[in-house]
């Protein structure tokens, strides 16, 4: 009767604690799924109830195109950015006559992955002489290939203002003559003080201006100041002055447009939009 007993109440604890394990939450799993949203903020969600609140990463994406220099000292870059531009105070890209194509090239507005190169490396880039003077419609292919090699490489280089001054009119800004629709010619030298024999001549055109603060006059202070700058643009062919090699240029390569101008102070390069003289 007692082993009767004992042997109930042996049954009735295993029952509760059957019912026990029955009502028991399950094992939390931690391999937790990982999804990454495949967009500028990439947010990493978790499937847990513990994993609160969710993480949220910033990605910056950079650019850093790799390039092969060439025995010029410039990148090889076969397939550059078409150029991009939009009709200013009612003059179109190609401007009202001339050379259309060589219009175009300087009223672009599109910016680019500037790649850094010497002073030198335009200086002493040559040119085809039969391209001299002729619209770029006239080129034989073997010309047009060899100014296409390098023509609109966006570069960044250093050297020093000489000069700057408003050009006239031309047909790239319809022939007006307002200070806001002509560009500015400026010089620049490999070294602090030198004549504009050796210079590489580097414009700015109306459609770029309207997005800076630059004035003649800040140009001006930092040319008679001789502060070092950077100047990021568009590499530019100009075949209408070769009779200016050695007088008041050194080469017809031109940096055209300028898409930015940076000045050394400090020990850093500052936007001239920035400039504090």
């Amino acid at each position: 009767m007692k082993r009767s007993f004992y042997n109930l109440l042996l049954a009735l604890v295993l029952v509760s604690i059957v019912l026990s394990a029955c009502d028991t939450p399950p094992i939390p799993i931690t391999d937790t799924p990982v999804v990454v949203m495949a967009t500028s903020t990439a947010t990493i969600v978790s499937s847990s109830p513990t994993v609160e609140p969710s993480l949220t990463l910033t990605i910056t994406p950079t650019i850093t195109p790799a390039f092969t220099a060439t025995a010029d000292g410039l990148p090889d870059m076969p397939n550059k950015p078409e150029p991009q531009s939009s009709t200013f105070q009612g003059c179109p890209p190609q401007g009202d006559g001339g050379d259309a194509e060589l219009n175009m090239l300087k009223n672009r507005i599109d910016e680019g992955n500037y790649v850094p190169v010497t002073f030198d490396a335009i200086l002493n880039l040559t040119w085809p002489k039969t391209t001299e003077r002729r619209d770029m419609d006239t080129w034989s292919a073997e010309d047009a290939a060899m100014i296409a090699k390098y023509e609109g490489i966006p570069v960044v280089v250093e050297g020093y203002l000489v000069r700057a001054k408003q050009s006239g009119a031309e047909s790239a800004n319809c022939h007006a003559t307002a200070a806001n629709m002509t560009d500015w010619h400026v010089w620049l030298t490999k070294t602090a003080g030198e004549d504009r024999t050796h210079s590489i001549v580097i414009e700015t055109t109306p459609r770029i201006r309207a997005m800076h603060k630059w004035t003649l006059a800040m140009v001006g202070q930092i040319a008679a100041n001789h502060m070092p700058v950077r100047i990021s643009g568009w590499l530019f062919f100009d075949p209408e002055h070769p009779d200016q090699i050695l007088k008041t240029r050194g080469t017809i390569w031109e940096i055209h447009p300028i898409m930015q101008i940076e000045v050394q102070q400090n020990s850093q390069w500052v936007p001239l939009d920035d400039f504090v003289p």
